[in-house]
């Protein structure tokens, strides 16, 4: 059987008792103490949360989409560990979109790339969505395709 973290999906072994790419703390039966359903207060979800709904500063500041999560992250990580995670993972999805929509933006201006930067928007507004409504659950989410810069 495939053992997982809860919090990154990392692969286990079956007698570990912290996640060694993410740090989780692993309960027993192999479930992240910190993320089970109905284990995070609402508090931390709602924080998390904000850090996830906060790449779409980047509708109103340039570079939102990284100033955002950045600002939850570094000013709520140490309350607890599911909102260091989805923080984390929230600025790492910043920084991959403000590349990728940089990059999309400069193919859109040689009109080429206009379908892709529709798309790409798209995607970051669905995604984004979906990871806030995964973190007021109290689960973690992983973002697709996206560069972990920030470890």
């Amino acid at each position: 059987m495939d053992r997982r973290c809860p919090a990154c999906s990392a692969r286990l072994d079956q007698q570990a008792e912290t996640c060694p790419q993410c740090g989780a703390t692993l309960a027993g039966g192999g479930t992240n103490q910190a993320t089970e359903a109905g284990a995070v207060d609402q508090a931390v979800r709602n924080t998390a949360v904000a850090a996830h709904l906060s790449t779409f500063a980047e509708l109103i500041v340039p570079f939102g989409s990284v100033i955002g999560p950045l600002a939850v992250w570094l000013t709520r990580r140490h309350r607890d560990p599911f909102i260091d995670n989805a923080g984390r993972e929230a600025l790492n999805f910043g920084i991959s979109i403000a590349i990728y929509g940089s990059l999309l933006l400069v193919a859109a201006l040689l009109l080429v790339g206009i379908p892709f930067l529709i798309v790409g928007v798209v995607a970051w507004v669905v995604l984004a969505s979906l990871a806030a409504a995964k973190a007021s659950q109290g689960q973690a989410y992983r973002y697709p395709l996206t560069m972990r810069l920030i470890r």
